[in-house]
This record gives structure tokens, C-alpha cells and sequence, in this order.
């Protein structure tokens, strides 16, 4: 459909259409509006089974029919001469999802408002018109900044651990992940991006191991264990929902029960092409893929999702996407809660600097004036609407690599009550489509072939832009901490570094998994330094992409997941190039230590104990205490291929300590060199220390309690203090 002008009229027509039917409250009436129409009333005319079979059909599904009919996609849908059982069962399949489109998009009028919505997107994207920004500001958006260690920035993580209690997270995990090319090496079968390794756990396992450890801060610090309910959008795309429940269940509910989980299922709409038309795979098998994230809040008024939260006491929600694996790291998420919580905000965006000409959307603050005021809207704008809104790619300074806007990173809190008033006015915000990736297309004539297409897309964030507050004077900056949509500003490298594409030699790393560890991995670096570790020279990315990273140290979130408090546990030493820390553990008293090669400490169960009903309950964790000790061997085997950021590493040696419950491991003034693994059984502590001939000796001895733990308490400036607690066991 490249003539703009025929284009324009089909949309005129299905318009007038579109407004005969929305008058008419019944599928009955309308049917008979759809039969009065030349293409339907010719297509009936004609003889063939789709025609046959309408005649058996209720209203309903007559109408869903008659609907694609009156859009002229029939001879491209219900392209077959004749059925046999096999192709029955195929329509009875597709008859089942155009109801459910039907049903879905109800409010823009069903299948053919769909298709009036794509064709009307397809229009603007041919001819573009800017709109008026007449009377209208971008202004870049006041915020907190994280960064910066003062009173407020304290103040803000100390009200967000005090209000973790209040809130309730949802997960939007129904994405295609297509770009990631994710499959299981068994089968070839390929998977969602939930299931991405990432350090070793699915990206899944990863967004609760973060939940638990602000959780477990909270625990700490408070003296009372809460679980946070947790919504989870899945989809049907590559058994997307199956995969979910299934990880979940083998994780045993991460120790959080099943009945603090609730999960709602994204639908899949049909992907059409440039030229207006739907795509079909094969016959009667449509194209389908995921609408996109901004359903999120239609979904989870209609499921119970919102009802649900409500009925046990949470008004307020983090919203957190898949493909963002280091949105937990420090403080950020903690501060966002607690100025969402305490301020008593609608919507919050966690920032940080976007990255000139990339596909990232940008939050801006716009300034509208009217005869009797100013508007004030602090939202999302995506970077495909920037040439449309006038916005350019201006850097922040000369020769900068960051835009002098911040980027959206869809780390975002809500508070229920007054997004699902906006629902009644906008279901589905930030509609668009992207016709970047070529789709199946088979023609009236059954030839197949390959064009640009695409689905109508929504944006989750974009519900900001009903959140709107008046001022009769114009707004100075301090004056933007007074609405309902705030902002905060973190590092970039702490807030935002995707997985949404594998990584292609002599590519861009960015937004892949080799960034995002990478990304991590510099975290990491800058922790210790603050932990007063002796580190190798820092490699660039292009080198660290040749030869791996200078040094790898991981840890379980629950080991802070402040980086102050991580600074209090782990104090001084020194890591040669090449070597690994890995600290899957929550308790640890760290002091000199001096690694060569890998030293991996694991708890079996980092933050606690399990009880019977499989609950996990904080407290009476394993524990490893680490005094003046050298660890020497040939660790990780740079000389072979490895994906550090599967965390799946082949080691030469390693030492390495399996505490199991409630166990615990001391070491000082100790040299262990060569490869070494100590077990730690459950409820016992093993002690290794110098003997008279210059080696070491082990002692094992049962304990009924932990023989020392950290005392977590805020100080007079709201600073996480720990002070370590010897008790007799």
C-alpha cells in the first residue's frame, strides 16, 4: 500500500465505519451494518467454505469473521478452497483469536478499530506531520541525585528499607526476546529472555534474589521478615507463561509460597505489514506476537491483579522490566520506594544519562501554557517521536557521549488508587508501531515472501502522560518536587544496561549480555576500591571483549545490597589480575585477604533457614569469617573461550567453602595454595588456623546458633552501621 492517498481513504472509510458501529450494542446489529457493506455483501456472493461455515456461526464469532471480511483481509486469512479436518481445527484455532482481539480491543472497536489504529500509524509514519509545539516546553526534569552522599539522598534510602514492607512489585516478563536468539541447546527450541543465564541464574532468579535482599535489609535493620507479593505478566510467546511457572516451581517459590505469586498472561495481536496487510506464517496461522508492556495496567485491572494487591494491603508497586539486570544494584530502587511511599506520589522514574542516538526513550518534564496556567507532565518520550517532537540529539557538553535528557530505564513506582482512575480514560497508553523487522506475508495468490511489518505496540510508562497538575504561575525548578511525578538520577552504569541482543564480533556491545557484565563488573571494581583493595589496571570494554576482565567478583545481593554496608563486611586486601571472588553469601567478616586464581565462598541457603511449609525465614544464616588469609592457585583458564557473563567459568584450581544451614567457616593468618574445597555441614563451624609447622590444621565442632552476627542499625544521619555481635554458641 504505498499510494498515500488510497491509504487515506481506506482509513477514512473504516472511520465512518468504525463510529456507524459504535452505535450499535449488540453483535446482531452489528452484523447487519457489516452485510450492508459492497466487499462483505461480494464476498458472500461468492461460494467456498468460510462461506458455508458462517452460516452455523452465533453473532458473536459471525461477527469476528464478517469483521476481517469488511477490512478486506479474507482472500490474504481465509485463503483455502476447501477443508479438511486439519484445516478445520486450524479455523476453530484462529476463530478463537480474533474473539479475543475482539474482546481485548473492545474499546477501540475491536478488530477493525485494530486495524484502524495500525493503518492510521502506517499513515503518519509515510507522512509525518509535527505537531504544534506551540505554548510548549521541554524541560529537562529536577531529581534527587543518588550519587551524591548527603541527608536527603540518606534520608530517601533510609524511608524506602522502612516502606519495603508497603509495597508490592509486578514484573512484565511477556516480551519476544527475538533479538537475544536465546534456545535450549538440547532441542533447538527457542526461549524468552526470562530464562537468560545471566552470572549463572535465569534473569528471573535474579530479579528475586535482589527482592529478598532488600527484604533481608529490611529484616536487619527492622527486626521483622516481610514477603512482597509479586504480579508477574507473562506470555504465551515461546511457552513464555510455561517457562515462568516452571522455573518457579523448581525454585520451590524462591521460599516465598506459591500463593504470593499471581500471574496475569499478555496477549498476542496480529502483526500486519507496510503495506496494510495481516501476516500469516501459513494458512489460517496468523502472525503473532506480544502487544507491547504498556497493556500491563488494562491486564491488571481486568485479571484481579490490582484487587489482589489491594486485599493485602498494597497501594504502592515497583515496576521492574526482564531485560534490566543490574536495575537492584546500591541504592536506587531503594530511594524511588521511598520517596514514591512517603511523599505520597502517582509515578516515579528511576533515571540516569542516555547514551546519544540510542534507541532509548527519554524522561522529560513538559510545560504546556493555556489561558489560565501552566500544565505540568513529567513523562516518557520515545526516541522514535523525537524528529516528530522537535527533540534533538544535543549532548549534555560539548563532546559528550550522554544527551541532555536522562533516559527512561522503565524502573518505575506507581501508586494503585489514582493509576486506575487514568485506565477509565486511557487503557492502554503510549500506542506505536515499529516496522523495522521483516515479516511472513502470504498473498491472495499463496505466494510467501519477506516485508517490513510490524504489531501495535504500547508503552507501559506512558500512563505519565494523564498524570497532569496545573499551576496558575510558571513552575521554578525547586517548585517540581510539588508533583505528582517525581524523578531520580542515578549512575548509568548502576541503573540501566539491557540484555536484549547476543553479541556479534565486531559489533556495538551495547544493550547485550557482554555490556551488562561488563557494566557490573565496573560496579564491582569501584566497590572494592572503596573496600580498600590493592585491584589490576581496569581494561576498555574492547579489551575486556578480547581477553576477558581484569578480575571477576560477584556476590549475592543479600551481601548488601547497599554498597556501604558491603564496604563494613568485606575491608582491605588485595586481587591479581585475572583472579575471582565469588560470594554467594549473605554474612561475611572479610579482612586482608590477598587472592591469586579463584576463591568462590557458597551458602546453600545465603539468607537463612527453610521451614517446613518451605518458607524461607531469615536469620541463622551461614557465615564466613576471613582474617590475613593468602589464597595462591592457577584459578580460571583465561586460555580457553569463556562467557563470563553465564558465570559457567573452567577453572584450573579453585578454593573453594560449601557452607550448608547455618554453618560456618574461620580462617586466619593462613596461606592456602592449589585447589582446596572445604564442606561445611549444617549447624557446624569448621576453623582452619596456623600449626606449629608453618601449614594449617582444621577443627570441626557443631554449634546450636551462629557464634557472631552483624548488628544492623541506622546512625544520627541515616547512615546503615554495622557492628559485629561475637554470642556463645
Amino acid at each position: 500500500m504505498n499510494d498515500i492517498k488510497e491509504l487515506k481513504i481506506k482509513i477514512d472509510k473504516l472511520e465512518e465505519l468504525l463510529n456507524a458501529l459504535s452505535k450499535k450494542s449488540t453483535y446482531s446489529e452489528k452484523v447487519v451494518i457489516l452485510n450492508e457493506l459492497p466487499i462483505v455483501k461480494h464476498y458472500l456472493s461468492l461460494t467456498g467454505p468460510i462461506q458455508d461455515f458462517l452460516k452455523r456461526l452465533s453473532p458473536e464469532p459471525e461477527y469476528a469473521i464478517k469483521a476481517i471480511i469488511a477490512i478486506g483481509q479474507a482472500p490474504i486469512i481465509f485463503n483455502i478452497k476447501e477443508f479438511d479436518e486439519h484445516l478445520f481445527k486450524k479455523l476453530l484455532a484462529l476463530l478463537e483469536q480474533l474473539l479475543e482481539i475482539e474482546v481485548f480491543y473492545e474499546y477501540l472497536g475491536g478488530i477493525i478499530g485494530y486495524h484502524y489504529t495500525i493503518l492510521t500509524q502506517i499513515y503518519l509514519h509515510l507522512n509525518p506531520v509535527s505537531p504544534s509545539n506551540k505554548g510548549m516546553n521541554y524541560i529537562q526534569p529536577k531529581g534527587l541525585d543518588l550519587e551524591k552522599d548527603n541527608l536527603e539522598v540518606r534520608q530517601a534510602i533510609r524511608f524506602g528499607i522502612e516502606n519495603v514492607q508497603h509495597i508490592a512489585e509486578i514484573y512484565p516478563l511477556g516480551g519476544a526476546g527475538d533479538r537475544l536468539n536465546l534456545k535450549n541447546e538440547e532441542t533447538g527450541e527457542f526461549l524468552p529472555a526470562a530464562l537468560l543465564p545471566f552470572l549463572g541464574h535465569s534473569l528471573l532468579d535474579g530479579m528475586l534474589r535482589d527482592l529478598q535482599a532488600r527484604e533481608y535489609l529490611t529484616f536487619k535493620l527492622l527486626g521483622k521478615q516481610h514477603i512482597t507479593p509479586v504480579a508477574i505478566m507473562t506470555s504465551i510467546e515461546k511457552n513464555n507463561h510455561i517457562h515462568v511457572l516452571d522455573i518457579c516451581k523448581k525454585a520451590n517459590w524462591f521460599g516465598r509460597g506459591e500463593e504470593n505469586f499471581y500471574f496475569f498472561i499478555q496477549p498476542l495481536v496480529p502483526v500486519i505489514t507496510i503495506e496494510g496487510n495481516w501476516s500469516l506464517s501459513s494458512p489460517l496461522n496468523l502472525t503473532l506476537k506480544p502487544n507491547g508492556h504498556g497493556v500491563l495496567w488494562k491486564l491488571a485491572k481486568e485479571t484481579g491483579v490490582f484487587n489482589w494487591l489491594e486485599s493485602q494491603g498494597r497501594h504502592q508497586c515497583l515496576i521492574r522490566q526482564i531485560n534490566n539486570p543490574l536495575a537492584a544494584t546500591d541504592q536506587g530502587i531503594l530511594a524511588l520506594i521511598g520517596i514514591g511511599c512517603t511523599q505520597n506520589k502517582t509515578f516515579g522514574f528511576l533515571s540516569c544519562e542516555r547514551l546519544l542516538n540510542s534507541d532509548e526513550g527519554t524522561n522529560i518534564l513538559i510545560e504546556k501554557k493555556g489561558k489560565q496556567g501552566y500544565d505540568y507532565c513529567l513523562t516518557n518520550i520515545e526516541y522514535t517521536e523525537f524528529a516528530q517532537r522537535g527533540i534533538g540529539e544535543i549532548p549534555a557538553k560539548p563532546g559528550s557521549l550522554f544527551s541532555i535528557y536522562p533516559a527512561n530505564t522503565n524502573i518505575l513506582f506507581i501508586n494503585l488508587n489514582p493509576i486506575q482512575k487514568i485506565l477509565k480514560i486511557c487503557p492502554i497508553p503510549g500506542q506505536l508501531i515499529n516496522m523495522k523487522s521483516k515479516v511472513p506475508y502470504i498473498n491472495p495468490e499463496g505466494d510467501l515472501s519477506y516485508i517490513h511489518g510490524g504489531r501495535l505496540e504500547s508503552t507501559m510508562q506512558n500512563i505519565a502522560d494523564h498524570i497532569v497538575d496545573h499551576s496558575p504561575h510558571q513552575l521554578k525548578k525547586d517548585d517540581q518536587k510539588a508533583l505528582q511525578t517525581f524523578i531520580l538520577y542515578n549512575s548509568r552504569s548502576k541503573t540501566i544496561s539491557p540484555t536484549k541482543k547476543s553479541y556479534k564480533i565486531g559489533e556495538s556491545p551495547i544493550s547485550t549480555p557482554e555490556q551488562a557484565f561488563y557494566d557490573l563488573i565496573s560496579n564491582h571494581y569501584a566497590l572494592l576500591k572503596q573496600c580498600q583493595f590493592k585491584l589490576p589496571p581496569w581494561k576498555k570494554i574492547e579489551d575486556y571483549l578480547l581477553k576477558g576482565p581484569s578480575f571477576i567478583f560477584l556476590f549475592h545481593p543479600g551481601l548488601g545490597p547497599l554498597y556501604s554496608i558491603v564496604t563494613q563486611k568485606i575491608r582491605k586486601g588485595s586481587i591479581a589480575h585475572g583472579a575471582e571472588l565469588q560470594l554467594e553469601i549473605a554474612e561475611v567478616d572479610i579482612e586482608d585477604l590477598s587472592l591469586t586464581g579463584s576463591l568462590i565462598i557458597r551458602a546453600t541457603t545465603p539468607l537463612g533457614t527453610f521451614a517446613s511449609s518451605g518458607i524461607l525465614q531469615f536469620g541463622n544464616e551461614s557465615r564466613c569469617s576471613l582474617k590475613k588469609v593468602t589464597i595462591e592457585n592457577q584459578g580460571i583458564d583465561h586460555s580457553l573461550e569463556q562467557q563470563y557473563w553465564k558465570n559457567s567459568n573452567i577453572r584450573k584450581e579453585e578454593v573453594t567453602i560449601l557452607l550448608h544451614e547455618g554453618g560456618e567457616f574461620h580462617a586466619e593468618n593462613i596461606i592456602l595454595k592449589g585447589s582446596h574445597t572445604f564442606e561445611v555441614p549444617a549447624h557446624n563451624r569448621l576453623v582452619l588456623k596456623p600449626d606449629d609447622q608453618g601449614n594449617w590444621k582444621a577443627d570441626l565442632f557443631p554449634i546450636r546458633k551462629p557464634t557472631w552476627y552483624w548488628r544492623y542499625t541506622f546512625d544520627g544521619e541515616n547512615r546503615v552501621q554495622l557492628k559485629k555481635i561475637k554470642t556463645r554458641s
